[in-house]
Protein backbone atom coordinates (compact mmCIF):
# COMPACT_ATOMS: atom_id res chain seq x y z
CA UNK A 1 0.00 0.00 0.00
CA UNK A 2 1.10 3.21 -1.22
CA UNK A 3 0.65 6.67 0.93
CA UNK A 4 0.37 9.81 -0.51
CA UNK A 5 1.69 13.05 0.94
CA UNK A 6 -0.12 16.00 0.43
CA UNK A 7 0.70 19.32 1.68
CA UNK A 8 2.55 22.42 0.35
CA UNK A 9 6.19 22.94 -1.06
CA UNK A 10 8.37 25.32 0.68
CA UNK A 11 8.22 27.29 -2.76
CA UNK A 12 4.66 27.44 -2.39
CA UNK A 13 4.76 28.82 1.13
CA UNK A 14 7.52 31.52 -0.02
CA UNK A 15 6.08 32.80 -2.69
CA UNK A 16 2.55 32.92 -0.95
CA UNK A 17 4.47 34.75 2.09
CA UNK A 18 6.25 36.65 -0.53
CA UNK A 19 2.71 38.06 -2.30
CA UNK A 20 1.80 38.73 1.55
CA UNK A 21 4.58 41.13 2.13
CA UNK A 22 3.27 43.06 -1.22
CA UNK A 23 0.19 43.62 -0.28
CA UNK A 24 0.90 44.30 3.25
CA UNK A 25 3.63 47.25 1.96
CA UNK A 26 0.91 48.89 -0.47
CA UNK A 27 -1.94 48.93 1.85
CA UNK A 28 0.56 50.78 4.30
CA UNK A 29 1.73 53.52 1.90
CA UNK A 30 -1.67 53.68 0.84
CA UNK A 31 -2.62 54.27 4.16
CA UNK A 32 0.19 57.10 4.76
CA UNK A 33 -1.21 59.24 1.82
CA UNK A 34 -4.51 58.96 2.66
CA UNK A 35 -3.69 60.21 6.20
CA UNK A 36 -1.57 62.80 5.00
CA UNK A 37 -4.29 64.26 2.90
CA UNK A 38 -6.94 63.82 5.18
CA UNK A 39 -4.10 66.09 8.12
CA UNK A 40 -3.67 68.35 4.81
CA UNK A 41 -7.11 69.09 4.62
CA UNK A 42 -7.61 69.68 7.74
CA UNK A 43 -5.12 72.37 8.03
CA UNK A 44 -6.71 73.86 4.76
CA UNK A 45 -10.28 73.86 6.18
CA UNK A 46 -9.01 75.43 9.88
CA UNK A 47 -7.08 78.02 8.27
CA UNK A 48 -10.07 78.92 5.25
CA UNK A 49 -12.22 79.01 8.53
CA UNK A 50 -9.82 81.57 10.23
CA UNK A 51 -9.69 83.30 7.36
CA UNK A 52 -13.20 83.94 7.46
CA UNK A 53 -13.50 85.19 11.00
CA UNK A 54 -10.28 87.86 10.01
CA UNK A 55 -12.33 88.87 7.09
CA UNK A 56 -15.79 89.39 9.31
CA UNK A 57 -13.46 90.68 12.11
CA UNK A 58 -11.83 93.15 10.05
CA UNK A 59 -16.19 94.22 8.21
CA UNK A 60 -16.80 94.37 12.25
CA UNK A 61 -14.09 96.63 13.57
CA UNK A 62 -12.35 98.25 10.49
CA UNK A 63 -9.05 96.69 10.66
CA UNK A 64 -7.17 92.98 11.31
CA UNK A 65 -6.50 91.89 14.45
CA UNK A 66 -3.35 93.37 16.11
CA UNK A 67 -0.91 91.30 17.52
CA UNK A 68 2.72 91.99 18.76
CA UNK A 69 3.60 88.48 17.98
CA UNK A 70 2.43 86.10 15.05
CA UNK A 71 -0.33 83.86 17.16
CA UNK A 72 -0.92 79.76 16.37
CA UNK A 73 -3.82 78.85 15.05
CA UNK A 74 -5.89 76.64 17.28
CA UNK A 75 -6.21 76.41 20.90
CA UNK A 76 -4.31 77.75 23.94
CA UNK A 77 -1.58 75.35 24.04
CA UNK A 78 -0.86 74.62 19.75
CA UNK A 79 2.37 75.07 18.80
CA UNK A 80 2.83 76.09 15.22
CA UNK A 81 5.91 77.35 13.00
CA UNK A 82 9.41 76.01 13.56
CA UNK A 83 9.39 73.69 16.67
CA UNK A 84 13.05 72.86 16.51
CA UNK A 85 16.05 73.30 14.75
CA UNK A 86 17.45 76.61 12.93
CA UNK A 87 15.49 76.38 10.08
CA UNK A 88 18.27 77.39 7.65
CA UNK A 89 17.05 77.01 4.03
CA UNK A 90 13.59 76.16 5.18
CA UNK A 91 11.98 79.96 4.96
CA UNK A 92 12.36 82.87 2.83
CA UNK A 93 12.13 85.99 5.08
CA UNK A 94 14.86 86.78 7.72
CA UNK A 95 14.04 85.58 11.23
CA UNK A 96 12.30 82.68 9.70
CA UNK A 97 9.20 81.11 11.52
CA UNK A 98 10.19 80.39 14.75
CA UNK A 99 8.37 83.28 16.55
CA UNK A 100 5.02 81.89 16.76
CA UNK A 101 3.16 80.83 19.51
CA UNK A 102 -0.35 81.16 21.27
CA UNK A 103 -1.54 84.61 22.12
CA UNK A 104 -4.41 84.99 24.23
CA UNK A 105 -4.90 89.01 22.77
CA UNK A 106 -5.33 87.12 19.39
CA UNK A 107 -7.87 84.35 20.43
CA UNK A 108 -9.94 87.21 22.99
CA UNK A 109 -10.33 89.05 19.23
CA UNK A 110 -11.34 86.20 16.71
CA UNK A 111 -14.06 85.31 19.22
CA UNK A 112 -15.77 87.73 18.79
CA UNK A 113 -16.49 86.48 16.00
CA UNK A 114 -15.93 82.75 16.52
CA UNK A 115 -17.51 81.38 19.09
CA UNK A 116 -15.54 78.20 18.70
CA UNK A 117 -11.96 78.33 17.53
CA UNK A 118 -10.81 75.72 14.99
CA UNK A 119 -7.78 73.26 14.80
CA UNK A 120 -5.09 72.77 12.62
CA UNK A 121 -4.06 69.54 11.74
CA UNK A 122 -0.44 68.78 14.23
CA UNK A 123 1.21 66.53 11.67
CA UNK A 124 5.03 67.80 11.96
CA UNK A 125 7.11 68.17 8.59
CA UNK A 126 11.09 68.06 8.56
CA UNK A 127 12.90 70.61 6.72
CA UNK A 128 16.91 70.60 7.00
CA UNK A 129 16.74 69.38 10.50
CA UNK A 130 13.45 71.59 11.63
CA UNK A 131 10.17 70.48 12.60
CA UNK A 132 7.22 73.02 11.47
CA UNK A 133 3.47 72.20 11.66
CA UNK A 134 0.43 73.88 11.59
CA UNK A 135 -0.80 77.84 10.08
CA UNK A 136 -0.32 81.28 12.92
CA UNK A 137 -1.44 84.65 11.81
CA UNK A 138 1.10 87.10 10.50
CA UNK A 139 -0.39 90.79 11.65
CA UNK A 140 0.80 94.14 10.37
CA UNK A 141 -0.68 97.47 11.77
CA UNK A 142 -4.52 96.45 11.41
CA UNK A 143 -4.45 97.15 7.64
CA UNK A 144 -2.10 94.76 6.54
CA UNK A 145 -2.08 90.76 7.09
CA UNK A 146 -1.32 87.16 6.20
CA UNK A 147 -1.91 83.82 7.23
CA UNK A 148 1.32 81.51 6.84
CA UNK A 149 -0.02 77.85 7.07
CA UNK A 150 2.66 74.25 6.79
CA UNK A 151 1.22 71.29 4.35
CA UNK A 152 2.88 68.15 4.16
CA UNK A 153 4.44 67.15 0.75
CA UNK A 154 4.75 69.26 -2.90
CA UNK A 155 0.90 70.87 -2.65
CA UNK A 156 -1.14 73.53 -3.84
CA UNK A 157 -0.96 76.88 -1.89
CA UNK A 158 -4.09 78.98 -3.88
CA UNK A 159 -7.75 78.85 -2.94
CA UNK A 160 -8.02 79.00 0.87
CA UNK A 161 -11.10 81.33 0.74
CA UNK A 162 -10.74 83.45 -2.66
CA UNK A 163 -7.17 84.34 -1.13
CA UNK A 164 -5.78 86.10 -4.73
CA UNK A 165 -2.28 86.22 -3.32
CA UNK A 166 -0.72 83.11 -2.35
CA UNK A 167 3.16 82.22 -2.50
CA UNK A 168 4.35 78.82 -2.21
CA UNK A 169 7.69 77.55 -1.03
CA UNK A 170 8.33 74.02 -1.18
CA UNK A 171 11.47 71.97 0.33
CA UNK A 172 11.77 68.52 1.56
CA UNK A 173 8.75 67.34 2.59
CA UNK A 174 7.04 70.79 2.99
CA UNK A 175 5.21 73.03 1.48
CA UNK A 176 4.71 77.04 2.91
CA UNK A 177 2.21 78.46 2.14
CA UNK A 178 1.66 82.73 2.68
CA UNK A 179 -1.59 83.99 2.08
CA UNK A 180 -1.71 87.95 2.39
CA UNK A 181 -4.80 89.14 3.06
CA UNK A 182 -6.17 92.33 0.78
CA UNK A 183 -4.92 95.54 2.71
CA UNK A 184 -7.85 97.35 3.90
Amino acid sequence: MKKTLTGFTIVELLIVIVVIAILAAITIVAYNGIQTRSENTKTIHGVSSYLKAIHSYAATYGNYPIETGFPCFGPIGTTCARMSGDGSGCVPEAGGDGGAAAQPTFDTEIKKILTKLPTVSSQTMNCNGSTYAGAYYRPSTGTAAAIVYFLKGNESCSGIGGIASSTKTQRGEMTRCVATLPSL
